[in-house]
């Protein structure tokens, strides 16, 4: 279901076939918009749990913001989703090596008499 092309669900002449869904549709477009958001803020992984359900849910508001007619809703979805995102932690930089035996040296020589 996520992944596959929109147009599975038309025939040869552009009518929808039996069996269309707008809500399989729907969950395809945000799941699109989810996948873009993860590569863009957490591109080698790494997001916590509360990362990813913020992510989801501002991939929700963007997909409202974009098929709403009305512009204040528009706006409102479309700052909501932003403020979802700037509440993201990025992932944490990994600790270099050298730090490590920098404090091990410290550590031994506080240790020695």
């Amino acid at each position: 279901m996520s992944g596959e092309p929109q147009d599975i669900f038309r025939d040869e002449r552009g009518r929808y076939k039996p069996g269309f869904n707008t809500g399989i549709t729907r969950r395809m477009r945000i799941a699109a918009k989810l996948e873009e958001l993860c590569h863009e803020f957490f591109p080698s992984g790494g997001e916590s749990r509360m990362d990813a359900s913020r992510l989801r849910l501002a991939a929700q508001h963007y997909f409202t913001a974009e098929t709403c007619r009305d512009p204040v809703v528009a706006q409102r979805a479309t700052r909501c989703a932003e403020y979802l995102l700037s509440k993201l932690k990025p992932p944490a930089a990994p600790c270099s090596p050298v730090a490590h035996l920098e404090t091990a040296r410290e550590l031994l020589e506080r240790l020695k008499p």
